[in-house]
């Protein structure tokens, strides 16, 4: 397994842990964030972006195309919102909330995609050291 693969993997599950956390405190969202007057909807769609970006990141080091990587990323990100929609369910003053879940899974496609646009455009390689275009 590649530095690469091995630190994209670390960050991924770092960061689903960094969410489960988050999931569990009681409370909608965390007092710095509603000071910003955020809508609910745009934090979930950017933290599951984020997520996509990673899980991306990870499907790339695993998959030989970029369609097969944002595939895999935006499922594995969307169920992963799934779970933590359920997860929420049981904590103290959090409920699960389909609205939530659909802004979970735009955000991971979002991310996803937005990655190997990133790469594409800077001549990056976007998946199993190819570079897009090369498939």
């Amino acid at each position: 397994m590649n530095k690469r693969l091995i630190f994209s993997t670390v960050a991924t599950v770092g960061y689903m842990a960094l969410i489960f956390w988050l999931s569990s405190l009681p409370g909608n969202l965390p007092p710095e964030i509603e000071v910003l007057e955020v809508p609910r909807t745009l934090v979930h769609v950017g933290e599951y972006a984020i997520l996509g970006f990673l899980m991306d990141l990870v499907a790339m080091g695993i998959s030989s195309k970029a369609s097969k990587s944002i595939f895999y990323s935006s499922v594995f990100s969307s169920v992963y919102g799934v779970t933590d929609e359920i997860h929420q369910h049981f904590v103290p003053t959090r409920c699960f909330d389909i609205h939530d879940m659909y802004a979970d899974t735009i955000g991971g496609i979002l991310g996803a995609v937005s990655l190997t646009i990133l790469l594409t455009l800077t001549g990056r390689k976007t998946s199993a050291g190819q570079t897009e275009g090369t498939h």
